[in-house]
């Protein structure tokens, strides 16, 4: 049998599923992409992909689908293709296609890729072969391949369970030195166990994420300072990030072995400021039985040890919102066992129902309520008795701060509208509907989380609403695939009265296992600048490639360098 070229033996491990040989052969048809990133775990396989002009976008966009289609990469049936062009700096491209069942035929095997026009390759002649079920047999198509075929198609099955993110989700990741496997009881059914690996090892038969230059050449930069010249001491300044989870002991341990690494590549940006928030999306309780069925599909629960709590606030937290979709996950006992954990540790708690927390800041007082979209806190639902309860946080505070978990989640939800928001059946609110509302209320600052996706910032009456802070921490829980990978530490500075003066988007990412970096190449703050004027084109907001913020009618007098 002749030898197979290194692009053929290529095509055959893409067509088997390995993102990364699908990169490599949609890199080598692009030719001109800026970056190129391919992710998935089946059924589903996401492209994004970065390039300079729209026309050219539109273009990739073809040759993308036109070399998926033929690759036909066994385990995905269904494509999700996110494009940007680098010279408007917004996502411009969205597209979704599925995959016809059919075999790479020999015609691919025995030809290079050839371009033909910008970027395009030529397909193989479908007429060459006759589509036989999936999978298709490998191995039938030379007898000497038939056993590592088999050994790969085998293989494929070890996937790792699913985790949080919800859409796209997660690939696999490499377990790290020290660490336990994951759990049997946290997989599905049709999903064996991970063996234990070796961390300097990759794993050649689990699903990765490939990225190829997603960022072009030099486009890395130091931060630099992250604050504004010091204003008089009657503002307030605030730092606040999204979700958080530490890890989980439940079902199985997915605790990180030295948890004050948790925030070590962020935590000298988590200081300075007056209050430091974040959502804690999870419970810290001992509590054995949860409230959730797991062993149903895209259900979680997660419990972390509470000693925790005092690792958080020493990284420079000291409000943390409780009002999300896992806090109840060890029913109400384990709700309160959580705030309890955090008040012993010496930060506030606020997500309990009707319950307004006041915070001292010098000689101004703080009000944060906690909402979500669950009748067990405060109810963006119910706008009448969330109206009533900002007004009675009004007359006791100065500045009066709304943490609010809601909206749809993943991918799908990163650009805000002014409708209800959906996410698998249940009914996530109208957050702009809900925001402006609060604000016409009495509330002077909105802080979103949910979506698991950074959204647009708006300036609605000289009141700032972030949408959507993304993810923060998610110790091997959460997706950091695409943009659930970028994060963001948002610091806003507010006068006494909650009006915005400035703010700064200070980036992250999140690596593999879910734990947050400052992000040199800006991509947070490329990405919430084109969704801010996407979703909110007239908003009197500024935000420059720096991530500094303010009103285009009031621009700083003095910047630091």
């Amino acid at each position: 049998m002749a030898m197979l070229s290194g692009s053929q033996a290529e095509a055959i491990a893409a067509h088997q599923g390995d993102v990364a040989a699908i990169a490599a052969v949609l890199q080598r048809a692009l030719g001109h992409a800026n970056g190129l990133e391919v992710s998935g775990r089946s059924p589903e396989l996401y492209v994004f992909v970065a390039v300079e002009h729209f026309p050219d976008l539109l273009a990739t966009d073809r040759v993308l689908q036109e070399t998926l289609q033929a690759l036909a990469p066994v385990p995905f049936q269904r494509v999700r293709i996110y494009g940007s062009d680098l010279q408007r700096d917004r996502l411009t491209l969205h597209h979704e296609f599925d995959l016809t069942p059919t075999p790479l035929g020999t015609a691919w095997l025995h030809s290079p890729l050839k371009p033909s026009g910008v970027g395009a390759i030529a397909p193989p002649d479908a007429s060459a072969t006759t589509p036989p079920p999936r999978p298709m047999p490998w191995w039938a198509l030379t007898g000497g391949m038939a056993a590592g075929m088999a050994l790969l198609v085998g293989l494929w099955g070890l996937r790792p369970a699913p985790v949080e993110g919800d859409r796209p989700p997660s690939v696999a990741r490499a377990v790290p030195s020290g660490l336990p496997p994951f759990d049997q009881a946290t997989s599905p059914p049709d999903v064996l166990p991970l063996p234990p690996v070796d961390a300097e090892q990759p794993l050649p038969f689990m699903p990765q994420t490939a990225t190829i230059a997603l960022h072009p050449p030099g486009s890395e930069r130091a931060l630099g300072p992250v604050s504004w010249p010091p204003l008089p001491p009657s503002t307030v300044t605030l730092k606040a990030v999204g979700d958080m989870i530490p890890g989980t002991d439940y079902p199985g341990d997915r605790l990180p072995a030295d948890p004050t690494l948790l925030f070590r590549g962020v935590q000298q940006y988590l200081g300075e400021v007056d209050i430091v928030f974040g959502n804690f999306e999870g419970t810290l309780t001992t509590q054995p039985d949860s409230a959730k069925d797991i062993s149903r599909g895209m259900t979680f629960a997660f419990r972390t040890p509470p000693a925790f709590a005092a690792v958080i606030q020493q990284a420079g937290f000291n409000v943390l919102s409780v009002a999300n979709n896992h806090s109840w996950d060890f029913f109400e006992a384990g709700f309160e066992d959580t705030i309890a954990h955090i008040q012993q540790a010496g930060m506030y708690a606020v997500g309990r129902k009707d319950e307004i927390v006041l915070v001292p800041v010098r000689d101004q007082t703080l009000a944060f309520i906690g909402f979500s979209y669950l009748d067990e806190h405060n109810t963006l639902h119910d706008l009448a008795a969330a109206t009533a309860l900002v007004q009675r946080a009004n007359a006791q505070a100065d500045v009066v701060i709304i943490s609010v978990h809601a909206g749809a989640e993943g991918t799908d939800a990163l650009v805000v509208r002014d409708q209800t928001e959906y996410f698998f059946s249940e009914n996530r609110g109208n957050l702009v509907q809900f925001s402006r509302a609060m604000i016409d209320a009495g509330a002077d600052l909105i802080l979103g989380h949910g979506p698991h996706v950074p959204r647009a910032l708006e300036l609605y009456g000289d009141r700032l609403i972030v949408y959507s802070l993304g993810n923060f921490l998610g110790y091997r829980t959460l997706s950091t695939v695409g943009p659930l990978g970028a994060s963001m530490i948002l610091q806003v500075q507010l006068t006494t009265q909650g009006e915005f003066v400035n703010g700064r988007i200070i980036p992250a990412a999140l690596d593999l296992d879910g734990v947050p970096t400052i992000d040199q190449t800006f991509r947070t703050v490329s990405l919430v600048r084109a969704l801010t004027q996407q979703s909110f084109p007239e908003t009197p907001l500024i935000i420059d490639e720096d991530g500094f913020i303010w009103h285009r009618d009031r621009p700083p007098e003095v910047r630091q360098p």
